[in-house]
């Protein structure tokens, strides 16, 4: 059963690449209500074993959407902020300021997202701050720091959650 939840952010994968973090990816999705938006060819089945295993039971909480194209997404969040997250920006994820309804972006775990896209929208582009000797982090890894953080920008709070029954006077 997937709750409506207020406040949402979307989380879209580009051409992920392993199973064991598209699947903590989407895991990290049905904890939070945020839609998941799987982009261009996958390298994995979600019925691989390790997909499975790091999703759980949490597959049938998370709303999930497989664009073929690039222009499939695009459509699919059009009028949205598609937030670009890229080791090569300069802006961090602490400067930008989110709003309801914006997407994450990430690309697959060997090489980032193509040059093309950070190029078309250079404003959206914004890194995990992090010390100058780490290259990168993992993807699931790098998903739930930026979608929390995203999150409690916009005021997201967990239905049924202790904070939402508090301010509700229950």
């Amino acid at each position: 059963m997937m709750l409506p939840i207020a406040n949402s952010i979307d989380v879209a994968l580009y051409e992920p690449e392993i199973p064991g973090n598209a699947g903590a990816v989407a895991r990290l999705c049905g904890a939070t209500g945020s839609p998941l938006h799987l982009i261009g060819r996958l390298g994995f089945s979600f019925t691989h074993p390790k997909a499975k295993r790091a999703m759980m039971d949490y597959w049938q909480h998370t709303q999930w959407h497989h664009h073929l194209q690039w222009e499939d997404f695009t459509a699919a969040t059009e009028g949205r902020r598609v937030w670009m997250l890229t080791t090569k920006a300069t802006r961090t994820l602490w400067d930008a300021s989110f709003q309801p309804g914006d997407v994450l972006l990430f690309g697959p775990e060997s090489r980032g997202l193509p040059e093309h896209l950070l190029a078309a929208d250079p404003e959206r582009c914004i890194r995990i701050p992090m010390l100058p000797v780490a290259r990168s982090l993992n993807l699931s890894t790098a998903v739930g720091i930026s979608l929390f953080e995203t999150l409690r920008q916009v005021g997201w709070t967990p239905a049924g959650s202790a904070e939402t029954e508090a301010s509700s006077g229950e």
